[in-house]
């Protein structure tokens, strides 16, 4: 039997292990959900197929962590463009800074 890789729906390679039980020495039922078109899967899998899924599983979350950080540090470099070119042009003052105390809604009109 081979590692379920693919959605057999809409060929993704991001299924999402649900459950497993175990029903043997080696083998696992697994429900395994795609994220892309919310099929669920329902299938036996040996140990070896779901150390495979566990792998590509680990390589798909350090891609997304990777991309995350590159937008964040893309973000930041944005907002940090922003606010050198608002110094710049003296649009911010101290004002802009000032701490307000919340208003107490509880004490009825002024």
């Amino acid at each position: 039997m081979a590692a379920m890789t693919m959605c057999p729906r809409c060929g993704s390679t991001f299924l999402q292990p649900l459950r497993c039980e175990a029903k043997g020495s080696d083998v696992v039922v697994v429900e395994l959900r795609c994220p892309d078109c919310m099929t669920w899967l329902k299938a036996p899998h040996t140990r070896a197929d779901m150390r495979e899924l566990d792998r590509r599983q680990a390589e798909f979350r350090a891609e997304i962590v990777s991309q995350y950080e590159r937008l964040v540090a893309e973000s930041m470099e944005a907002l940090a463009d922003c606010w050198e070119r608002a110094l710049a042009l003296d649009l911010v003052s101290a004002d802009d800074f000032v701490v307000t105390p919340a208003r107490d809604d509880r004490s009825g009109p002024r």
